[in-house]
């Protein structure tokens, strides 16, 4: 009798175990792979910057202002001339609870840099940047869902649109901000562009609580006549991950 009571209980735990294990498609494990690699964040050939030291940010009409002026507007900043640049990264700076000096400039065609270091603890290092206008002008209110970014001052060709849009999406100036991408392909049709980027986002469980992947689709177009360029994105599945 006890012989088959013990029998009986092993049967029921596999039946609950099996129950409980959670089966998943081939494309969800790929999917779980990359999300937890630790090497892994963008496809190859992603335009992403590499930084030794320091933490890039966008100059923008919050930043240049006192707290007792700032509004609900959060754009980042644009223009052509240098000192009007520098002149942003100072006030910035000046309305910064932190004091950093500048210790170098660069620029790119596509941004004024003005490299920061504080003051009192020399390894805080800012890269203060400002968009040139020749490049690409922000309108995005970075309080509310992306939508129209800005304008795509440059020449139009497939690998600078996607240039473009890899240098937004990586260095935030698109408003979204997810943590790994998993796919991405561009096409040209006849009037704009259309770039597609899969992405996911990682969302910690607490103790006793698996982690959350969700899964985004997104597709950013520019028209070739007016420039400007959409993004338009969209929770596609969650996929539940490793508990904790």
């Amino acid at each position: 009798m006890k012989n088959c009571l013990f029998v009986l209980l092993i049967i029921f735990v596999s039946v609950s175990c099996d129950k409980d294990k959670i089966i998943r498609t081939a494309e969800e494990q790929r999917i779980l792979e990359l999300a937890y690699s630790k090497d892994y964040t963008y496809p190859a050939g992603f335009y992403r910057e590499v930084i030794d030291t320091g933490s890039i940010y966008y100059e923008n009409s919050v930043s240049i202002k006192p707290i007792n002026e700032r509004q609900d507007i959060w754009i980042e900043l644009n223009t052509n001339d240098k000192n009007e640049a520098r002149k942003w990264s100072d006030e910035s700076n000046e309305y910064s609870s932190v004091n950093r000096e500048i210790i170098s400039e660069n620029e790119t065609d596509k941004f004024f840099e003005f490299k920061r270091k504080n003051i009192e603890y020399a390894k805080d290092i800012l890269l203060s940047r400002v968009h040139k206008t020749s490049y690409f002008q922000p309108v995005l209110n970075m309080f509310y869902k992306p939508d129209t970014i800005g304008k795509y001052n440059s020449d139009l060709s497939l690998p600078n649109i996607k240039e473009l849009v890899e240098y937004l999406w990586s260095s935030g100036s698109l408003g979204i901000s997810y943590s790994k991408v998993l796919e991405s392909e561009i096409k040209e049709y006849t009037d704009y562009y259309e770039y597609y980027i899969q992405s996911i986002v990682i969302i910690q469980g607490d103790f006793g609580i698996n982690d959350e992947i969700n899964v985004f689709d997104n597709f950013v177009t520019l028209k070739k006549t007016d420039r400007k360029l959409i993004v338009k994105t969209n929770e596609v599945k969650t996929i539940q991950g490793r508990g904790n």
